[in-house]
């Protein structure tokens, strides 16, 4: 729900009602922008123009009835909270107000501060839940199906694989044998990758336990995990000091290791370098990796932490297309928000904030 200035429009032709719901909603205590329209044609004209928070449309008006106008806004805007009020209280007018998509119905000769108050912040509830479960569902259509894609690449490899040593079985071929086996054990281990990855993925939705912690404590969780990686690279991992955070301190170990994780893997320089830094500015933690990889086109930046999303080909490079969509959700977790950046000397940014200590 919105905490900030809220923008809300009201629809209703009569003067009086209008200055008496503008009354209503200043006097409750409601931060607010509002704007007026006479008529429907108005009220679609003005969400055609500006984004509003709520809609407040009186039943009876010039152009068609509110129920009409319910329909017409929420066309335009899917997610809009729409309050329906009249002069005469009607329980099949209220129903179907209801049914068509209003968040509420209220009759005028109910209407005080305290009640308009607890209405509006109802209805803003109601859209956020509605928008929430939407983003869900369009995020669990695509998930499913690129995972069936790539559920079914290995599958069928294993498939053709399982074909050749059979082929090999029977010509004896033992050399070949061994190189067929070896495949199938590698493409096997790709699907189990992908498999935990995917677990990893749909448990990150569950509540955290959040507490104080050391972010040098996540970071060396993570060189240690990743301490194989980094010798076999000869990687120079630098990092300064960095500050106590409110979060979950096995997360943001995982949150360290993917993003480094993600350094290590597409860099391609002969040496990686990657730096961990951090600032504080009031309740908020601002951190960054940076990298001297191959960076990510600005026009990609923004679709990188989708699930899935890959800027290379598997064949190129592998991977599971989920690390950055499983950071994502990790700092959205915690109440934060992550981007990436380029550098002007190659290489990628990746940021992230927390909440402070």
């Amino acid at each position: 729900m919105n905490s900030g200035k809220l923008r809300l429009l009201i629809a209703d032709d009569d003067d009086g009602d209008r200055m008496q719901l503008r009354r209503l909603i200043r006097a409750c205590g409601l931060v607010c922008e509002i704007d007026d329209a006479m008529d429907l044609k108005e009220a679609e004209a003005a969400c055609a123009a500006h984004l509003y928070d709520c809609a407040i449309i009186d039943y009876r008006m010039p152009g068609g009835n509110g129920l009409k106008g319910i329909v017409a806004l929420r066309d335009q805007h899917p997610h809009l909270p729409i309050i329906m009020v009249t002069g005469q209280g009607d329980e099949l007018i209220a129903s179907e107000a209801i049914k068509l998509g209003a968040a509420d119905y209220v009759p005028k000769s109910q209407l005080s501060e305290s009640y308009l108050a607890h209405v509006i912040q109802n209805a803003l509830r109601k859209a956020e839940l509605e928008r929430i479960v939407a983003d869900q569902r369009e995020e669990l259509e695509r998930f499913g199906q690129v995972l069936a894609h790539d559920l079914k690449t290995p599958i069928h490899q294993i498939r053709y694989l399982l074909q050749f040593i059979e082929r090999d079985l029977d010509e004896d071929n033992r050399e070949q044998l061994s190189v067929n086996r070896d495949r199938l054990l590698a493409t096997a281990r790709r699907m189990e990758d992908l498999i935990n990855t995917l677990q990893h993925y749909t448990m990150s939705d569950k509540p955290i336990e959040v507490s104080v912690i050391p972010l040098d404590g996540a970071v060396e969780g993570c060189l240690s995990n990743l301490a194989g990686e980094i010798a076999a690279r000869d990687a120079e991992i630098t990092c300064g000091r960095l500050p106590l955070a409110r979060g979950n301190l096995s997360l943001l170990t995982q949150l360290f290791q993917n993003l480094v994780g993600n350094s290590l893997k597409y860099c391609g320089a002969a040496r990686p370098e990657v730096s961990i830094a951090a600032e504080t500015d009031g309740e908020m933690i601002t951190v960054s990796i940076a990298d001297n990889g191959i960076g990510v086109p600005p026009a990609q930046q923004h679709m990188i932490f989708q699930p899935f999303s890959r800027l290379h080909r598997q064949s190129e490079i592998e991977g599971t297309g989920l690390g950055l969509a499983i950071c994502r959700k990790i700092v959205e977790r915690h109440g934060g928000r992550i981007w990436c950046e380029g550098r002007p000397s190659g290489g990628s940014i990746f940021r992230f904030t927390l909440s402070a200590a």
